[in-house]
């Protein structure tokens, strides 16, 4: 834009105009699109389902899509101080059963689109774990209600904001 806009009326403040302004101009390396052939989408007890406009955007790159359900491990150290062994892990295995029918269900969905998938389910940290996971994938698809709770507010929640700025591949926010 500069280049097209200033150079001829500048004259020899091109230069430092150029300068002064490149923070907001795209590097010739941040302008080549990224190759997206891996795709995490982190599931967890607050994502109901994978929204229609998210496929459709998904569906634009011929990518494998990595399900991963996380369980918070927090929650689960708080039960067990706060509840009975037993009560613990009853909480634990019910939550295992929605996480394996929620990957089940995600899973079949996006495989009607024609996507494949892998899935994963296990204890640990949300934002943590997805920073880490996205280092091995292309891109990452975050529903805004991720590790949200139910809240009403239609906004983002805060886990996904701190994955967004923790993370150097590009986020989809669903």
């Amino acid at each position: 834009m500069i280049q097209r806009k200033f150079k001829d009326i500048v004259g020899k403040r091109y230069d430092s105009v150029l300068k002064d302004y490149s923070e907001f101009l795209l590097t010739d390396e941040e302008m080549v699109v990224p190759e997206i052939r891996s795709i995490l989408v982190p599931l967890d007890l607050f994502v109901h389902d994978i929204t229609d406009e998210a496929i459709d955007v998904l569906s634009a790159y011929d990518a494998t899509i990595s399900l991963a359900y996380i369980t918070d491990a927090e929650v689960i150290e708080l039960l067990k101080q706060a509840l009975d062994r037993e009560s613990t892990e009853e909480f634990r295995s019910k939550k295992e059963e929605y996480g394996r029918k929620l990957l089940e269900r995600t899973a079949a969905r996006l495989e009607e689109h024609g996507f494949s998938t892998q899935t994963r389910m296990f204890v640990g940290h949300k934002g943590d774990d997805v920073v880490r996971m996205a280092k091995n994938h292309d891109m990452v698809a975050l529903c805004r209600r991720y590790a949200d709770g139910e809240s009403t507010d239609v906004s983002v929640s805060p886990i996904v904001l701190r994955i967004c700025q923790r993370v150097e591949t590009p986020v989809l926010i669903y």
